[in-house]
């Protein structure tokens, strides 16, 4: 049925009936009459993430991706992609000690000298716990829950399916690129799912953060270390959410310190993490961060990394002109392209950020609006972008919290005079090579 091999059938039946009773069956069998107004985008997306919260980790992932879409998804949807939760039960001891000593291929008691059989945090891929190797160092270890990634291959198999379906069905399969989203967060979801990506994105990122003495980015154990399970540095901090409870510590250096440090990996260094969420930060004695969790990564090219700062820099002045041309220059802007309404558009957006009495200007929220802007147009940006607004809406927000003076724009300004610095001397030599 539907191209569904019939080893899968009851997986398909089981998605096909949380779908249906969430108003999706008309999205997906000929004269199902369970529909839900499409009109209103925000109530299907509240039943879209009840739903995919129900459908485990596969939909949960997809639809956490989705949410960083802002170019391709309507914001009403993504609002409440944003909300999706992985909270599970954890694996009990018995699973983990299983998918340790599968994966490393050894017993527990000889890997590990000590291993905490309650877990730190748990989620749809998997938890984390505390262990102490022979040579007395500590280190979390992260272990994926069993048959995981079979779990999610089937369920991106029929999700595929499906696709074909609400293609053919829908007005939103035929207005929004349903399968190249697909297509690309099927490719995310799988480099999720193995361990050894997530320990490269930390090992790239220490060796990029050695210079710098106030960031603290866990060390690998690759020989405890598998597509299943992570060894890596246990850190011992208190979560940045907890920070505000502290009297003993300084919140505008914690501030400041953690604005530039992924300033540097997003403008410099091309390397970022991608989920600076407070969960996801710690703070250690002397308010040195510490970062943790890097399934999500962000890789910029150097182009990339101008572009970023041009067009941060058309924002912050309203230049539409300069947005225009870097979003030509990375070939993504059709000739269907309205170009007044686009710098009307533009327009109002610096409107709504620029404050001129206070001369505050939020990047993260104006990118998001500029997201919503350019979906509009039916431009479409390289998911590293959208990865980069995400994490500085995210990062603003952090900063709000544990210093409301504190400007992002402003933390920003070394980075941008080192980039023009750069390019200055480039023009100048280039100039002096051709005799102009």
């Amino acid at each position: 049925m539907f191209g569904i091999p019939e080893k899968h059938f009851a997986r398909y039946y089981e998605i096909l009936s949380v779908l249906i009773r969430h108003g999706f069956g008309h999205w997906l069998i000929p004269g199902n009459l369970s529909t839900m107004p499409e009109k209103n985008l925000a109530y299907v997306g509240v039943h879209l993430r009840k739903a995919f919260e129900e459908l485990g980790a596969a939909f949960i992932k997809i639809g956490q991706i989705a949410s960083t879409r802002s170019d391709l998804l309507p914001q009403p949807i993504i609002r409440e992609l944003e909300k999706l939760q992985d909270r599970v039960p954890p694996l009990s001891y018995g699973i983990v000690r299983r998918v340790v000593e599968d994966s490393l291929q050894s017993g527990m008691e000889l890997v590990y000298k000590k291993f905490d059989p309650i877990p730190l945090a748990a989620a749809s891929i998997g938890q984390v716990h505390q262990a102490v190797m022979h040579n007395g160092e500590r280190v979390a270890v992260k272990v994926q829950r069993p048959l995981l990634r079979e779990t999610v291959k089937i369920d991106l198999e029929i999700f595929q399916i499906l696709i074909n379906r609400i293609e053919q069905r829908t007005k939103y399969g035929k207005r929004y690129p349903i399968r190249k989203i697909f297509e690309e967060f099927s490719e995310t979801i799988t480099r999720e799912l193995d361990f050894l990506n997530e320990g490269k994105n930390a090992a790239k990122l220490l060796k990029l953060s050695k210079g710098n003495s106030n960031l603290v980015i866990p060390k690998i154990y690759w020989e405890f270390t598998h597509p299943s399970v992570l060894t890596m540095e246990y850190i011992s901090g208190i979560p940045l959410h907890q920070v505000s409870q502290e009297t003993t510590y300084n919140t505008h250096r914690i501030a400041d310190r953690l604005s530039k440090v992924l300033l540097q990996q997003i403008l410099l260094d091309g390397c970022f993490h991608g989920d600076p969420h407070p969960g996801n930060v710690l703070i250690l004695p002397g308010e040195k961060i510490a970062l943790i969790d890097f399934g999500i990564t962000g890789h910029l090219s150097r182009s990339m990394r101008d572009q970023i700062l041009l067009l941060v820099t058309g924002l912050v002045r309203g230049n539409d002109a300069l947005i225009l041309k870097t979003l030509s220059r990375m070939g993504i802007v059709s000739d269907s392209v309205d170009r007044q309404i686009f710098k009307a558009d533009i327009c109002a957006l610096q409107h709504k950020h620029m404050n001129v009495t206070q001369g505050r200007f939020a990047i993260g929220e104006s990118m998001q609006d500029f997201f919503d802007i350019i979906f509009r147009h039916g431009i479409q940006i390289p998911s590293e972008f959208l990865l980069v607004g995400k994490t500085l809406l995210t990062l603003e927000g952090t900063l709000k919290e544990l210093d409301p003076t504190l400007s992002l724009v402003e933390q920003a300004k070394p980075f941008s005079r080192r980039f023009i610095w750069r390019r200055l001397r480039f023009g100048n030599i280039w100039r002096i090579f051709w005799g102009d």
